[in-house]
């Protein structure tokens, strides 16, 4: 990362944007882009996605940025023999999911992105967005100034973004309360078709 701004001398917010999806991510993959440096020493990227190609290609064009890969190497029907939860509770009946391999990304289909998501979180493969909660809060010092905002952008239409919005969320709330000084404020910034 940048070197380390003093915080007390300026009064730019401490801001984690995460953008879920492909939408999601292109959306701030844009704002990386118009950030200036300034604006960049105080903004931590998060992105999260199925599908693995993309977020490959993202972490390559940022390579400050944090990537989450929600999927694994399985198909569908591999992950739900693994989640009794939503096999049973949440997860449509359609043998022609059951086939389709994760890290290809949701493919419209929300419901494979909470699976993926759910799995991701049970295995404590978060660790990247751990990360950068952590070097936002680094940059405040001992003495927590201000509120650390969040900002997750998403597609309300589509598969990942659309599936992990509100657990995401919820997870972060919870995360944040538990691990800041400082409660957070979280916003959306959700895209219609």
């Amino acid at each position: 990362m940048s070197k380390k701004p003093n915080a007390k001398k300026t009064k730019l917010p401490l801001t984690l944007i995460i953008g879920l999806g492909g939408t999601g991510c292109d959306i701030i993959s844009r704002v990386s882009r118009l950030a200036s440096p300034e604006q960049k020493d105080f903004i931590r990227f998060v992105f999260f996605d199925t599908d693995a190609n993309e977020l490959r290609a993202r972490k390559e064009e940022f390579p400050s940025a944090f990537t989450v890969q929600t999927s694994r190497r399985m198909t569908v029907g591999q992950a739900l023999r693994n989640d009794s939860e939503s096999r049973e509770h949440s997860f449509p009946i359609n043998p022609q999911l059951l086939n389709k391999p994760l890290t290809e990304g949701a493919g419209q289909v929300r419901a494979i992105s909470k699976l993926a998501f759910d799995a991701c979180l049970r295995e404590g493969r978060i660790s990247e967005l751990h990360s950068a909660i952590d070097e936002l809060q680094k940059l405040n010092g001992d003495e927590m100034e201000q509120s650390m905002r969040v900002v997750i952008v998403s597609t309300l239409v589509g598969g990942t973004g659309s599936g992990i919005l509100l657990p995401l969320a919820l997870y972060l709330r919870h995360y944040l309360e538990t691990n800041c000084q400082k409660k957070p404020i979280i916003r959306g910034v959700c895209v219609l078709p």
